[in-house]
């Protein structure tokens, strides 16, 4: 176990975690930024609605990242985090390969894994000529024919939202009976429903194919679909006694209800998108900052404003 301790061990270096360890580096904090590696958008490939990086490839954007950090006190570790536990005014974060770090805080960034519907071949055209986002995705497949899949997750509200880059959209129910708000939505957006089971989809020349009960195929420029999502909180299970980190934020700045644990990114109450996870991982890095200036130099800050009041039921 490394002996001195880190002002901040931060998991996950997506843009949350890269960007909080630039605040904190730049705030002379010695840091420990931990990534296992297997971010949620590296199947999309590039990031966009970054600006000065709008189109650039994932992987370049991480290393530049890293090699700008180079400048300041962080230390990366490409490693599996295990288990996060306090102890006494520490955090103690074990990893598989690289043994147990000591930090004065704990930033969690380890995002959420997509779910994918049980729709056999999905996987294979995921990011590819599948995806989720309109804003990061559509301008470039636009003013093609577009599927919005619609038998898993409720998706009608996608598919208006797609109408600005495609006039021709088919929703697909894969037998879902529609309530009657959702039907609603998709006349009111001129969308038409497809009612028919999907038994596959493939990868197509134009797009995707998918292939319905029955034989039938047709063929689109791309497949858009909301998906249920899980967060990455494993390692925190036995600390956190909570379902996720949104539920125990308590400012922001990324502070939370459990002690020296501070949350960014998508696990946050963040839109997840690749701007707003690095705003958020800033905010972080400022409150980390404070607070460990209040601990060091008692009276020096005022204190942060109580938890804002739950909304009423």
């Amino acid at each position: 176990m490394d002996t001195q301790p880190y002002d901040a061990v931060i998991v996950g270096g997506g843009p949350a975690g890269l960007n909080g360890a630039l605040y904190l580096g730049r705030s002379r904090r010695r840091v420990l930024l931990i990534d296992s590696g297997d971010a949620r958008n590296m199947a999309a490939g590039v990031m966009h609605n970054v600006l000065t990086n709008d189109g650039v490839p994932v992987s370049d954007f991480r290393a530049r990242a890293r090699a700008q950090l180079g400048s300041y006190d962080v230390t990366f570790r490409d490693d599996e985090v295990l288990s996060a536990e306090p102890d006494g005014d520490h955090v103690l974060v074990t990893t598989k390969e690289s043994g147990t770090f000591r930090g004065r805080t704990l930033l969690y960034a380890a995002g959420v894994r997509s779910v994918l519907p049980p729709v056999p071949g999905l996987d294979q055209v995921w990011g590819k000529a599948a995806f989720e986002c309109p804003y990061c995705h559509a301008w470039e497949v636009r003013d093609r024919g577009f599927a919005v899949y619609g038998g898993g997750v409720p998706s009608e509200c996608l598919a208006a939202t797609l109408t600005v880059w495609s006039d021709s959209l088919t929703y697909l129910t894969d037998r879902r009976d529609l309530p009657g708000g959702e039907r609603d939505r998709l006349t009111a957006a001129g969308v038409p429903v497809v009612t028919d089971g999907v038994d596959e989809v493939r990868p197509h020349p134009e797009g995707v194919e998918v292939v319905f009960d029955g034989g039938r195929s047709a063929s689109y420029g791309a497949l858009f679909l909301h998906m249920d999502t899980e967060p990455r909180v494993e390692p925190l299970r036995p600390w956190l006694r909570a379902p996720d980190l949104e539920s125990v934020q308590t400012d922001e700045r990324g502070r939370t209800s459990v002690p020296r644990l501070y949350v960014a990114g998508d696990l946050g109450r963040t839109m997840q998108q690749a701007a707003m996870a690095a705003a958020s991982g800033g905010l972080a890095g400022m409150a980390i900052n404070a607070d460990l200036i209040r601990e060091d130099r008692p009276g020096s800050l005022p204190e942060p404003p109580p938890p804002a009041p739950s909304p009423a039921p």
